[in-house]
């Protein structure tokens, strides 16, 4: 019979901001939902107030250590998050599913 172990297949994300080491386990579906809007909300302006929100949220990081930024780190920080998980979702980045036994 095929097994699948979706605990293996979808591994943590690290993520080191700040000298402190977070892990994105997984991504809320009310999250996912906020991450829709987000290119919307700052499209064609500076306001990163919504970024900063969503990589807080995603991270479990204090407001104020990703509010302190620059806007280099942060916009990095965001893609590479969001990059990550998108090519996951697409299959990009995951391992190919093999049965066990």
């Amino acid at each position: 019979m095929p097994k699948i172990n979706i605990d293996e297949l979808v591994e943590p994300i690290e993520v080191t901001v700040g000298g402190i080491t977070y892990h994105v386990e997984d991504i809320s579906r009310e999250t996912a939902k906020k991450m829709e809007t987000i290119g919307e909300e700052t499209k064609g302006t500076s306001n990163v107030e919504p970024l900063i929100d969503i990589i807080t949220e995603i991270l479990g990081a204090k407001r104020e250590d990703i509010a302190k930024l620059g806007m280099r780190k942060l916009l990095r920080l965001v893609t590479s998050v969001m990059g990550t998980i998108n090519a996951e979702i697409e299959g990009k980045n995951v391992p190919e599913v093999a049965p066990t036994k």
